[in-house]
């Protein structure tokens, strides 16, 4: 069993590889291949405690695992993956998932952007100046050439120090706005990952012909980042799961207020092609709440790098197998 650290993971998991690795494993999905059984999040008896277990079963490639997470209020996050392989039942890796966590999650929302928005856009914006929304600024650059970076955060230091450092990562032009309103104005397609708030930050008013919006912040109940008239003014809507998106805020707002999010069609549904933008007019909404099929999928990746490059700390055989008599 290979022991993966933070520092471990870093040192292999970079955004292109974890792009490759999501895109396999919806190849998969697509093929029915996948198994992902509901995630279960606990909210503990006191406020602001909770732990969510979340598992997927890759039949194709032969890898299974499940995420385990938890808040401490006042504290932070914490991310775990156990990664096994299917045919021997073997535990092939513990590592630390905090940064498999902000990959897939650039991953999968920059795949679902390139794939939505219209062909000829070269300008995004992102609402947002964390690590996450970082994540995805260079996760998008990847999958498509891009002239120019519109960025809004609430505090100014924090959104010129995002133009300074990913201009000179990426090497493309990053100009900070003063309001969300400005990113919608300067760009069709606009991502918010910001952390999101219990209030909307994208207003549908700022919709025009051939827009497009991705969420990818929204994961808790009470967490909002579009409004739910996005959704109706929304002429395709793709989710990356129906079943974590109807958890998330934005999903449940978007339910009361009648979208069927039963009938709306996944990410691997738009990565096979069966679904997608169909002019250049129309609008469109990607919203990401992440799953294990992707934290999964980013793991095995991970895992095979540092067994490669000789990375991390081999505990052996763990745990003990109790032969089945």
């Amino acid at each position: 069993m290979l022991l993966l650290d933070e520092q471990d993971v870093l040192q292999v998991l970079d955004v292109g590889r974890a792009i490759d690795e999501l895109r396999g494993a919806l190849g998969e999905q697509a093929r029915g291949q996948v198994q992902m059984p509901p995630r279960q999040t606990t909210d503990v008896q006191e406020g602001g405690h909770w732990l969510r277990i979340s598992q997927a079963f890759l039949n194709g490639s032969g890898y299974m695992g499940f995420k385990a997470m938890n808040r401490a209020a006042g504290l932070g996050m914490r991310y775990l993956i156990n990664l096994y392989r299917i045919e021997t039942g073997e535990l092939l890796s513990v590592m630390d998932a905090n940064w498999i966590t902000t990959r897939r999650t650039a991953a999968t929302s920059a795949l679902g952007t390139h794939l939505l928005a219209g062909d000829t856009e070269r300008t995004v914006g992102i609402i947002g100046t964390g690590v996450q929304a970082r994540a995805f600024a260079a996760a998008y650059a990847s999958l498509r050439s891009l002239d120019e970076i519109v960025v809004f955060s609430p505090r100014p230091p924090s959104r010129d120090e995002f133009a300074r450092d990913l201009s000179a990562e990426l090497g493309i032009t990053v100009t900070p706005v003063e309001s969300a309103r400005a990113v919608a104005e300067a760009c069709l397609t606009t991502a918010v990952a910001i952390r999101a708030p219990r209030e909307p930050v994208f207003e549908a008013a700022w919709l025009r012909s051939g827009a497009h919006v991705t969420g990818l912040s929204s994961v808790r109940a009470e967490a909002r980042e579009v409004e739910d008239e996005v959704w109706r003014c929304s002429d395709v809507v793709i989710v990356d799961d129906r079943g974590t998106v109807s958890q998330s805020g934005d999903g449940r707002a978007a339910g009361d207020a009648g979208v069927d999010l039963g009938t709306v069609a996944e990410l691997w549904e738009l990565e096979a092609g069966a679904v997608g933008r169909e002019s250049a007019e129309q609008i469109t909404l990607f919203k990401s709440a992440g799953n294990a099929m992707q934290d999964v999928a980013v793991a095995v990746g991970v895992y095979n790098l540092a067994v490669e490059r000789a990375i991390g700390r081999d505990m052996g055989a763990f745990p003990a197998i109790k032969p089945y008599a």
